[in-house]
Protein backbone atom coordinates (compact mmCIF):
# COMPACT_ATOMS: atom_id res chain seq x y z
CA UNK A 1 0.00 0.00 0.00
CA UNK A 2 1.39 3.43 -0.97
CA UNK A 3 1.36 6.53 1.21
CA UNK A 4 -1.25 8.12 -1.05
CA UNK A 5 -3.64 5.22 -0.34
CA UNK A 6 -3.31 5.48 3.42
CA UNK A 7 -5.93 7.50 5.26
CA UNK A 8 -3.56 10.02 6.75
CA UNK A 9 -4.40 13.55 7.77
CA UNK A 10 -3.27 16.38 5.50
CA UNK A 11 -1.01 17.73 8.26
CA UNK A 12 0.75 14.38 8.67
CA UNK A 13 1.21 14.00 4.90
CA UNK A 14 2.77 17.46 4.76
CA UNK A 15 5.12 16.63 7.63
CA UNK A 16 6.30 13.54 5.74
CA UNK A 17 6.62 15.18 2.31
CA UNK A 18 8.33 18.36 3.56
CA UNK A 19 11.33 16.21 4.52
CA UNK A 20 11.68 14.58 1.08
CA UNK A 21 14.51 16.17 -1.00
CA UNK A 22 13.19 18.38 -3.80
CA UNK A 23 14.38 16.27 -6.75
CA UNK A 24 12.81 13.12 -5.28
CA UNK A 25 9.64 14.95 -4.30
CA UNK A 26 9.09 16.23 -7.84
CA UNK A 27 8.86 12.62 -9.03
CA UNK A 28 5.87 12.14 -6.70
CA UNK A 29 4.00 15.16 -8.04
CA UNK A 30 1.75 13.15 -10.34
CA UNK A 31 0.81 10.65 -7.61
CA UNK A 32 -2.42 12.44 -6.73
CA UNK A 33 -4.09 15.85 -7.03
CA UNK A 34 -3.68 16.57 -3.32
CA UNK A 35 0.08 16.08 -3.46
CA UNK A 36 0.35 18.06 -6.69
CA UNK A 37 -1.45 21.00 -5.07
CA UNK A 38 1.34 21.29 -2.49
CA UNK A 39 3.70 22.49 -5.22
CA UNK A 40 1.59 25.67 -5.51
CA UNK A 41 1.32 26.21 -1.75
CA UNK A 42 3.69 29.01 -0.62
CA UNK A 43 3.50 27.90 3.01
CA UNK A 44 4.45 24.32 2.17
CA UNK A 45 7.22 25.49 -0.20
CA UNK A 46 8.86 27.42 2.64
CA UNK A 47 8.38 24.59 5.11
CA UNK A 48 9.96 22.18 2.64
CA UNK A 49 12.95 24.48 2.04
CA UNK A 50 13.58 24.77 5.77
CA UNK A 51 13.23 21.05 6.61
CA UNK A 52 14.22 18.96 3.57
CA UNK A 53 17.78 17.81 2.96
CA UNK A 54 19.46 20.11 0.44
CA UNK A 55 20.60 18.76 -2.92
CA UNK A 56 23.10 20.88 -4.83
CA UNK A 57 23.59 20.97 -8.60
CA UNK A 58 26.68 22.47 -10.23
CA UNK A 59 25.90 25.33 -12.62
CA UNK A 60 28.29 27.46 -14.65
CA UNK A 61 28.03 30.79 -16.47
CA UNK A 62 30.34 30.26 -19.47
CA UNK A 63 32.47 32.63 -21.52
CA UNK A 64 29.68 32.62 -24.13
CA UNK A 65 27.25 34.11 -21.59
CA UNK A 66 25.30 30.84 -21.30
CA UNK A 67 24.17 28.97 -18.17
CA UNK A 68 25.15 25.30 -18.31
CA UNK A 69 24.38 22.43 -15.95
CA UNK A 70 27.45 20.31 -15.20
CA UNK A 71 27.43 16.63 -14.33
CA UNK A 72 30.15 16.49 -11.67
CA UNK A 73 30.92 13.07 -10.20
CA UNK A 74 32.69 13.41 -6.85
CA UNK A 75 32.80 9.73 -5.96
CA UNK A 76 35.78 7.36 -6.26
CA UNK A 77 36.47 8.22 -9.91
CA UNK A 78 35.84 11.99 -10.31
CA UNK A 79 34.62 13.24 -13.66
CA UNK A 80 33.17 16.41 -15.20
CA UNK A 81 30.76 16.58 -18.13
CA UNK A 82 28.51 19.26 -19.58
CA UNK A 83 24.91 18.11 -19.30
CA UNK A 84 23.48 20.99 -21.34
CA UNK A 85 22.23 24.56 -21.24
CA UNK A 86 19.57 25.40 -18.68
CA UNK A 87 18.24 28.23 -20.83
CA UNK A 88 19.10 29.30 -24.36
CA UNK A 89 19.65 32.97 -23.70
CA UNK A 90 22.77 35.15 -23.34
CA UNK A 91 23.32 36.26 -19.74
CA UNK A 92 25.78 38.85 -18.41
CA UNK A 93 25.32 38.19 -14.67
CA UNK A 94 23.46 35.73 -12.49
CA UNK A 95 22.80 35.38 -8.75
CA UNK A 96 21.03 32.68 -6.77
CA UNK A 97 19.15 32.47 -3.46
CA UNK A 98 16.85 29.73 -2.07
CA UNK A 99 16.43 28.04 -5.45
CA UNK A 100 15.62 31.29 -7.26
CA UNK A 101 17.89 32.86 -9.86
CA UNK A 102 17.95 36.45 -11.03
CA UNK A 103 19.81 37.15 -14.21
CA UNK A 104 20.54 40.11 -16.45
CA UNK A 105 20.57 39.53 -20.19
CA UNK A 106 23.77 40.21 -22.15
CA UNK A 107 22.50 43.56 -23.42
CA UNK A 108 21.80 44.68 -19.82
CA UNK A 109 18.24 45.61 -20.78
CA UNK A 110 16.17 43.11 -18.77
CA UNK A 111 16.16 41.52 -15.29
CA UNK A 112 14.56 38.09 -15.04
CA UNK A 113 13.55 36.01 -12.00
CA UNK A 114 13.63 32.26 -12.61
CA UNK A 115 13.13 28.98 -10.75
CA UNK A 116 14.73 26.41 -13.11
CA UNK A 117 13.61 23.45 -11.00
CA UNK A 118 9.94 24.44 -11.10
CA UNK A 119 10.16 25.73 -14.67
CA UNK A 120 8.76 29.12 -13.63
CA UNK A 121 10.02 32.44 -14.95
CA UNK A 122 9.07 36.09 -14.63
CA UNK A 123 10.33 38.82 -16.92
CA UNK A 124 10.76 41.34 -14.15
CA UNK A 125 11.35 44.68 -15.84
CA UNK A 126 13.37 46.61 -18.36
CA UNK A 127 16.59 48.20 -17.11
CA UNK A 128 17.12 51.92 -17.72
CA UNK A 129 20.26 52.93 -19.58
CA UNK A 130 21.74 54.63 -16.53
CA UNK A 131 21.43 51.36 -14.53
CA UNK A 132 23.32 49.08 -16.93
CA UNK A 133 26.52 48.99 -14.83
CA UNK A 134 24.85 47.91 -11.60
CA UNK A 135 25.33 44.56 -9.87
CA UNK A 136 22.23 42.66 -8.72
CA UNK A 137 21.75 40.40 -5.67
CA UNK A 138 18.72 38.74 -4.10
CA UNK A 139 17.81 38.00 -0.49
CA UNK A 140 14.94 36.90 1.74
CA UNK A 141 13.09 38.61 4.58
CA UNK A 142 10.05 38.01 6.76
CA UNK A 143 7.03 39.96 5.50
CA UNK A 144 5.26 41.46 8.52
CA UNK A 145 1.91 41.72 6.73
CA UNK A 146 1.62 38.18 5.40
CA UNK A 147 3.99 36.41 7.79
CA UNK A 148 5.53 34.68 4.77
CA UNK A 149 9.11 34.69 3.56
CA UNK A 150 9.44 37.18 0.72
CA UNK A 151 12.32 38.43 -1.42
CA UNK A 152 13.97 41.70 -2.33
CA UNK A 153 16.45 42.62 -5.06
CA UNK A 154 19.34 44.91 -4.21
CA UNK A 155 21.22 46.62 -7.01
CA UNK A 156 24.34 48.66 -6.43
CA UNK A 157 27.23 50.41 -8.07
CA UNK A 158 30.46 51.20 -6.23
CA UNK A 159 33.05 53.92 -6.60
CA UNK A 160 35.75 53.10 -4.08
CA UNK A 161 34.20 53.42 -0.63
CA UNK A 162 31.01 55.02 -2.01
CA UNK A 163 28.03 52.96 -3.09
CA UNK A 164 24.81 53.83 -4.83
CA UNK A 165 22.11 51.37 -3.78
CA UNK A 166 18.50 50.73 -4.76
CA UNK A 167 16.12 48.02 -3.57
CA UNK A 168 12.72 46.63 -4.46
CA UNK A 169 10.39 43.90 -3.26
CA UNK A 170 9.71 41.23 -5.86
CA UNK A 171 5.99 41.72 -5.36
CA UNK A 172 6.13 45.47 -6.11
CA UNK A 173 8.65 45.97 -8.96
CA UNK A 174 9.14 49.51 -7.62
CA UNK A 175 12.70 50.60 -6.83
CA UNK A 176 13.60 52.71 -3.79
CA UNK A 177 16.88 54.55 -3.25
CA UNK A 178 18.61 53.41 -0.04
CA UNK A 179 20.21 56.11 2.04
CA UNK A 180 22.71 53.79 3.71
CA UNK A 181 26.49 53.75 3.81
CA UNK A 182 29.25 51.36 4.75
CA UNK A 183 32.76 52.26 5.86
CA UNK A 184 34.40 49.76 3.52
CA UNK A 185 34.74 48.83 -0.14
CA UNK A 186 33.32 45.67 -1.70
CA UNK A 187 36.27 43.56 -2.80
CA UNK A 188 36.24 41.11 -5.70
CA UNK A 189 33.30 39.51 -7.47
CA UNK A 190 32.35 36.94 -4.80
CA UNK A 191 29.01 37.40 -3.02
CA UNK A 192 26.66 34.93 -1.36
CA UNK A 193 23.10 35.18 -0.02
CA UNK A 194 22.33 33.15 3.06
CA UNK A 195 19.42 33.27 5.52
CA UNK A 196 18.27 36.79 4.77
CA UNK A 197 21.65 38.41 4.20
CA UNK A 198 24.11 38.90 1.35
CA UNK A 199 27.82 38.66 2.15
CA UNK A 200 30.81 40.28 0.43
CA UNK A 201 34.52 40.54 1.03
CA UNK A 202 35.19 44.04 2.33
CA UNK A 203 38.33 46.17 2.17
CA UNK A 204 39.08 48.53 5.07
CA UNK A 205 41.03 51.38 3.45
CA UNK A 206 42.23 52.73 6.78
CA UNK A 207 43.57 49.43 8.15
CA UNK A 208 44.43 48.11 4.65
CA UNK A 209 43.02 44.70 5.52
CA UNK A 210 40.23 42.41 4.33
CA UNK A 211 37.20 41.18 6.25
CA UNK A 212 33.52 40.63 5.41
CA UNK A 213 30.36 42.70 5.45
CA UNK A 214 26.69 41.70 5.12
CA UNK A 215 23.46 43.42 4.09
CA UNK A 216 20.31 42.58 6.05
CA UNK A 217 17.16 42.50 3.86
CA UNK A 218 14.82 42.92 6.84
CA UNK A 219 16.39 46.10 8.25
CA UNK A 220 17.79 47.18 4.86
CA UNK A 221 21.06 48.07 6.55
CA UNK A 222 24.64 46.82 6.47
CA UNK A 223 25.69 44.89 9.54
CA UNK A 224 28.97 45.21 11.44
CA UNK A 225 32.01 43.88 9.62
CA UNK A 226 33.07 40.30 10.34
CA UNK A 227 36.51 38.74 10.49
CA UNK A 228 38.02 36.29 8.05
CA UNK A 229 40.04 33.35 9.43
CA UNK A 230 43.17 35.53 9.11
CA UNK A 231 43.45 39.21 9.92
CA UNK A 232 46.11 40.12 7.35
CA UNK A 233 46.70 43.13 5.10
CA UNK A 234 45.20 42.80 1.64
CA UNK A 235 48.64 42.34 0.05
CA UNK A 236 49.06 39.09 2.00
CA UNK A 237 46.51 37.23 -0.15
CA UNK A 238 47.28 35.53 -3.43
CA UNK A 239 43.82 33.99 -3.96
CA UNK A 240 40.51 34.66 -2.25
CA UNK A 241 37.02 33.36 -3.09
CA UNK A 242 33.68 33.12 -1.28
CA UNK A 243 31.03 30.42 -1.72
CA UNK A 244 28.00 28.88 -0.05
CA UNK A 245 27.51 25.31 1.19
CA UNK A 246 24.00 24.03 0.35
CA UNK A 247 22.37 27.36 1.31
CA UNK A 248 23.38 26.66 4.93
CA UNK A 249 26.97 27.85 5.53
CA UNK A 250 29.63 30.16 4.15
CA UNK A 251 32.95 28.88 2.87
CA UNK A 252 36.11 30.70 1.77
CA UNK A 253 39.11 29.60 -0.25
CA UNK A 254 42.29 31.34 0.91
CA UNK A 255 45.80 31.27 -0.50
CA UNK A 256 48.47 33.46 1.03
CA UNK A 257 51.35 34.85 -1.00
CA UNK A 258 54.60 32.89 -1.26
CA UNK A 259 52.83 29.56 -0.71
CA UNK A 260 51.09 27.07 -3.00
CA UNK A 261 48.76 25.85 -0.25
CA UNK A 262 45.06 26.64 -0.55
CA UNK A 263 42.87 26.41 2.54
CA UNK A 264 39.12 25.82 2.68
CA UNK A 265 37.34 27.30 5.72
CA UNK A 266 33.65 26.83 6.56
CA UNK A 267 31.52 28.69 9.10
CA UNK A 268 30.41 26.68 12.12
CA UNK A 269 27.80 29.27 12.96
CA UNK A 270 27.01 32.94 12.54
CA UNK A 271 26.08 34.79 15.72
CA UNK A 272 23.07 36.89 14.63
CA UNK A 273 23.50 39.30 17.54
CA UNK A 274 27.23 40.04 17.45
CA UNK A 275 27.75 39.07 13.77
CA UNK A 276 30.81 37.04 14.78
CA UNK A 277 31.82 34.33 12.30
CA UNK A 278 33.15 31.10 13.74
CA UNK A 279 35.42 29.45 11.16
CA UNK A 280 36.65 25.88 10.89
CA UNK A 281 39.48 24.88 8.55
CA UNK A 282 38.21 21.75 6.80
CA UNK A 283 40.74 21.17 4.03
CA UNK A 284 44.30 22.13 3.04
CA UNK A 285 45.31 21.49 -0.56
CA UNK A 286 48.72 21.76 -2.18
CA UNK A 287 48.22 20.57 -5.73
CA UNK A 288 50.85 21.25 -8.39
CA UNK A 289 51.00 24.42 -10.45
CA UNK A 290 48.59 24.15 -13.37
CA UNK A 291 50.89 25.92 -15.82
CA UNK A 292 52.65 29.22 -16.48
CA UNK A 293 49.62 31.44 -16.26
CA UNK A 294 47.72 34.15 -14.44
CA UNK A 295 44.34 33.23 -12.98
CA UNK A 296 41.18 35.35 -13.18
CA UNK A 297 37.58 34.84 -12.15
CA UNK A 298 38.16 32.02 -9.63
CA UNK A 299 34.97 30.50 -8.20
CA UNK A 300 34.61 27.26 -6.25
CA UNK A 301 32.31 24.83 -4.45
CA UNK A 302 33.19 22.71 -1.44
CA UNK A 303 31.64 19.25 -1.04
CA UNK A 304 31.57 18.42 2.66
CA UNK A 305 30.60 14.79 2.22
CA UNK A 306 33.37 13.87 -0.22
CA UNK A 307 35.88 16.49 1.04
CA UNK A 308 36.66 17.74 -2.45
CA UNK A 309 36.44 21.09 -4.18
CA UNK A 310 35.23 22.01 -7.64
CA UNK A 311 36.91 25.10 -9.07
CA UNK A 312 36.44 27.22 -12.16
CA UNK A 313 38.85 29.81 -13.49
CA UNK A 314 40.30 31.49 -16.55
CA UNK A 315 43.99 30.86 -17.12
CA UNK A 316 45.86 33.50 -19.07
CA UNK A 317 49.30 32.72 -20.46
CA UNK A 318 52.23 34.61 -18.93
CA UNK A 319 53.79 34.73 -22.38
CA UNK A 320 50.73 36.06 -24.20
CA UNK A 321 47.94 37.80 -22.26
CA UNK A 322 45.57 37.30 -25.20
CA UNK A 323 45.93 33.51 -24.99
CA UNK A 324 43.57 32.11 -22.38
CA UNK A 325 41.38 29.12 -21.58
CA UNK A 326 38.55 28.42 -19.15
CA UNK A 327 38.89 25.36 -16.92
CA UNK A 328 36.74 23.45 -14.43
CA UNK A 329 38.59 21.04 -12.17
CA UNK A 330 38.11 18.80 -9.13
CA UNK A 331 40.76 18.65 -6.42
CA UNK A 332 40.71 15.72 -4.01
CA UNK A 333 42.08 15.57 -0.48
CA UNK A 334 45.25 13.85 -1.77
CA UNK A 335 45.71 16.77 -4.25
CA UNK A 336 44.77 14.68 -7.28
CA UNK A 337 43.34 16.97 -9.99
CA UNK A 338 40.70 16.08 -12.61
CA UNK A 339 40.11 18.91 -15.08
CA UNK A 340 38.07 19.84 -18.14
CA UNK A 341 38.82 22.65 -20.59
CA UNK A 342 35.79 24.72 -21.58
CA UNK A 343 37.43 26.26 -24.62
CA UNK A 344 40.13 28.77 -25.42
CA UNK A 345 39.87 32.51 -25.79
CA UNK A 346 42.17 34.06 -28.38
CA UNK A 347 42.94 37.64 -29.29
CA UNK A 348 40.41 40.20 -28.13
CA UNK A 349 37.95 37.42 -27.17
CA UNK A 350 39.44 37.63 -23.67
CA UNK A 351 38.18 41.21 -23.40
CA UNK A 352 34.76 40.59 -24.93
CA UNK A 353 33.87 37.29 -23.24
CA UNK A 354 32.54 36.72 -19.74
CA UNK A 355 34.74 35.34 -16.97
CA UNK A 356 33.47 31.85 -16.09
CA UNK A 357 31.46 31.60 -12.89
CA UNK A 358 30.63 28.40 -11.00
CA UNK A 359 27.92 28.12 -8.34
CA UNK A 360 25.87 25.51 -6.52
CA UNK A 361 22.17 25.63 -7.32
CA UNK A 362 19.88 24.14 -4.67
CA UNK A 363 16.54 23.06 -6.25
CA UNK A 364 13.52 24.27 -4.30
CA UNK A 365 9.75 24.71 -4.51
CA UNK A 366 10.06 28.43 -3.67
CA UNK A 367 7.61 30.39 -5.79
CA UNK A 368 8.27 33.57 -7.74
CA UNK A 369 6.33 36.49 -6.31
CA UNK A 370 4.23 38.61 -8.63
CA UNK A 371 2.96 42.17 -8.17
CA UNK A 372 0.24 42.40 -5.56
CA UNK A 373 -2.99 44.04 -6.64
CA UNK A 374 -4.42 46.57 -4.23
CA UNK A 375 -7.91 45.72 -3.09
CA UNK A 376 -10.62 48.34 -3.46
CA UNK A 377 -12.37 49.74 -0.44
CA UNK A 378 -15.49 47.82 0.34
CA UNK A 379 -14.20 44.57 -1.23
Amino acid sequence: MSISELKLSQDLIEEILCRVPAISLKQLRSTCKRWNSLFNDKRFARKHFDKAAKQSLVVMLTKNYRICLLDVNLNETPSIEVRGELRRVSISQVFHCDGLLIYINKGDTMMVVWNPFMGKIRWFQHIDRDKTHYDYVLGSYQDDKSGNTSYKVLRYMSWGSKQKLEICELYSSSWRILDVTTDCTFYGESRVSLKGKTYWFAFDEEKRQLDMVSFDYTTERFRSRMSLPYQFPIVSYQTLALSGVREEKLSVLLQLRDTSRKEIWVTNKIDETTQVLSWNKVLTLDYPDLGRCFLTGLSFLFDEENRKIVCCERRMSEDDYYEAADWVYIVEEDNKVTQLCFGKCNGFDTLESSDPYLFGYVPSLVQIEHPRHKTKRGD
